[in-house]
């Protein structure tokens, strides 16, 4: 036990009070023997023990409510785990500031909550303390306030401190923290954590924060703030499929939805708006605990940038109630056509380099003048008939798929098997077979996947009869494709289309000319090129691209010329870094405003549109308690409750609890019970 007022000890002297008063009422009484009374010795006896009795109690009570005012005067602490110390302290305040701190609490956002208690914080804490506030997750606006005396200063400081919408990161405060308390010479050391407890942030921590020599010495306090209602639905994503991007066509949407609550919810409306403009929209039930999918579908009749959001009604954590998406229906895509020569692209280049052929601006070249061109300035690279590729192409190639380009293989009469099946199923994770039909068989392409946006334009007028509106076509020379997502095929068995399922690569298993089949010379050959391009030209466009805010991005632009910059929401403006590779150049950086839509520019022309949003780890409602802390760390942590009296609640976390109203209260008890005592009559003889 530990006394605030030491100094009041000395009047514990007073308790010897009632111990000489009661020595110097003692008289010595002289003894006369009368025979005549010596028959009530017996009763005297019996009385005499009881006055002896209760003197001596009468006197230990009077004692003990000396002793105990005094002791109530000294203050007296109940040790607890910190022991106690006068001296000043080093105090580290960890202010969660993630965006989950957004949700809604009982008087404003827990963030808002969680900063004004930081502010009482500081005022209860002693002149003489240095104090850090240390805001989390980091960023560049969010550096930590040095090591001052708690004031006026110090209070200032942390109103600037604004909420991230970032993902909390309990492992970057902790590690801060621990390094600040390393280099402090103070022997009492404290870190307030003011957070609202999610687990999802205390899991994977590194190894020198699980260190339980790193506590050594270091007293830890966990103040959670709690929203209103432990529940939540989120849109945890938005996801966008392989598809066409045209004017006119069918765009799909799928937003993933998940409900938190411990019940199902009925008719939650969610609705996608492109552009401002409401475009789709439907009402779900969602299960308790799970995900669920909702589609949408819309049209665009503009190419271009588009921007929008997918929404639901709100709830008390705002957040994650909207997803941005963005895309770009390509106004051109350029097309590279290359062939063993020129003289081979005669087909192609009468189907595709003309008006018919919509966005596609078409180049040809020889094989041999690959390495010629500039690959990033391309949407589409179409490889027609090419015998095999040397070490330095192949690269090439496979650099421009991997960097989201769009390719396309014709496997003509030519093409040496050996070689396209290593080098597409090291690509694509598609394998070709050896050439077919040279020996005069040959097969009809007649069945095709009317769900793929290739042969979507077809599937309405076959809805009934279950059969594509596409005659068969003859196929002299073939090959029979595995792997992949098989989208074209014939009757006897032979796959003849497929695309990877990871990349922007599609696989035709024949040539295109007319010694390979009669496609070039069918009314289905322009259709199909062309769809095939814009699919693959589309796909290049990054449709649906979602930054994370507070993470790293990088997206592929034109060239490195120019200056780039991100203008945010609010009109602020972020220059970014310009890098690349022999095949794309890319822009990079990273977010930490508010979630949105963000205009990427180069020296003021409108480049793309980007969006940015919450990370949806963010949304995780479950909640880590103090003692799942303790067993964390290994260490006792201490938990203050937010509403209670914060001075008070430090001086009992640092020296005990305080006991001087405890010990008031057992006096006064004492002292009624001395008063009832003393008044007590002695018992009665007993008559024989």
């Amino acid at each position: 036990m530990t006394f605030l007022n030491s100094a009041f000890l000395f009047a514990l002297a007073a308790v010897s009070i009632p111990l000489i008063i009661h020595f110097l009422s003692k008289r010595r009484i002289k003894t006369i023997e009368f025979s005549s009374l010596k028959f009530l010795e017996q009763m005297q006896k019996n009385r005499m023990k009881w006055l002896k009795m209760k003197e001596l109690l009468l006197l230990l009570l009077r004692m003990i409510i000396i002793g105990l005012i005094v002791m109530a005067f000294a203050r007296p602490t109940l040790k607890g785990f910190l022991g106690s110390s006068k001296a000043a302290s080093s105090v580290v305040i960890l202010l969660d500031r993630s965006a989950s701190m957004e949700t809604e609490g009982e008087t404003g956002t827990l963030f808002e909550e969680a900063k004004r208690f930081a502010g009482r914080l500081i005022e209860a804490l002693e002149p003489a303390d240095l104090v850090s506030v240390i805001s989390f997750p980091g960023g560049p606006e969010s550096a930590s306030i040095e090591r001052v005396n708690p004031g006026r200063l110090l209070k200032e400081k942390l109103s600037k401190i604004e909420i991230s919408y970032q993902k909390g990161n309990i492992a970057e405060a902790l590690k801060t923290a621990l390094e600040i308390m390393d280099k402090s010479p103070d022997l009492n050391r404290e870190i307030y954590l003011i957070s609202d407890g999610q687990r999802i942030n205390w899991k994977n921590l590194p190894p020198e924060i699980l260190d339980m020599d790193s506590w050594k010495e270091i007293h830890l306090y966990n103040i959670t703030f709690s929203p209103i209602r432990d529940d939540n639905i989120a849109i945890v994503e938005v996801k966008t499929p392989p598809q066409l991007l045209s004017p006119g066509e069918n765009i799909m949407l799928t937003a993933e939805l998940e409900n938190s609550r411990k019940g199902t919810v009925e008719n939650v409306l969610a609705g996608v708006t492109v552009d401002g403009e409401r475009r789709a929209q439907t009402t779900v039930s969602l299960p308790s605990g799970r995900t669920q999918a909702v589609d949408f579908t819309f049209k665009l009749d503009a190419p271009g940038y588009h921007a929008g959001y997918v929404e639901i009604g709100y709830d008390n954590y705002g957040l994650d109630n909207k997803r941005f998406f963005s895309l770009q229906i390509p106004e051109r895509i350029n097309l590279l056509a290359v062939s063993q020569s020129v003289e081979d692209l005669r087909f192609l280049r009468l189907a595709l380099d003309r008006q018919e052929a919509g966005q596609i601006k078409f180049s040809g070249i020889a094989v041999a003048d690959l390495l010629k061109e500039n690959l990033s300035s391309f949407s589409v690279i179409l490889l027609h008939d090419i015998r095999s590729l040397d070490p330095a192409r192949e690269k090439a190639l496979e650099k421009f798929a991997q960097d989201g380009g769009g390719l396309m293989v014709a496997l003509g009469r030519l093409s040496e098997p050996r070689f396209w099946g290593g080098f597409l199923k090291k690509l694509a994770g598609i394998d070709a077979g050896d050439l077919a039909g040279e020996k005069g068989e040959y097969i009809y392409w007649d069945k095709f996947d009317l769900d793929h946006p290739v042969f979507s334009i077809y599937s309405d007028n076959a809805a009934a009869a279950k059969e594509a509106d596409i005659p068969r076509i003859k196929l002299n020379l073939y090959r029979n494709l595995t792997g992949g997502n098989i989208i074209g095929s014939s009757s006897s068995g032979a796959n003849l289309l497929a695309e990877s399922l990871n990349k922007p690569v599609l696989i035709y298993a024949s040539g295109l000319d007319l010694q390979s089949g009669e496609l070039p010379a069918h009314p289905f050959f322009l259709p199909f090129l062309v769809r095939s391009i814009e699919y693959l030209g589309s796909r290049n466009a990054d449709f649906g691209f979602a930054g994370v805010v507070g993470l790293p991005f990088r997206w592929t632009v034109e060239s490195t010329a120019g200056e780039y910059s991100l203008i945010a929401p609010d009109n602020t403006a972020e220059r970014l870094k310009t890098a690349g590779t022999s095949s794309r150049v890319y822009v990079s950086g990273a977010v930490y405003k508010e979630p949105g839509i963000y205009t990427l520019k180069s020296d003021g022309e409108t480049v793309s549109l980007l969006a940015f949003n919450v990370d949806p780890v963010e949304s995780d409602i479950n909640r880590t308690e103090t003692d799942d802390i303790n067993e964390i760390l290994g260490i006792e942590t201490r938990e203050l409750d937010s509403n209670s009296d914060i001075k008070t609640s430090i001086k009992e976390a640092r020296f005990g609890r305080e006991l001087w109203k405890e010990f008031l209260a057992i006096a006064l008890l004492l002292l009624i019970f001395e008063s009832l005592l003393g008044r007590t009559a002695p018992p009665k003889a007993i008559e024989k």
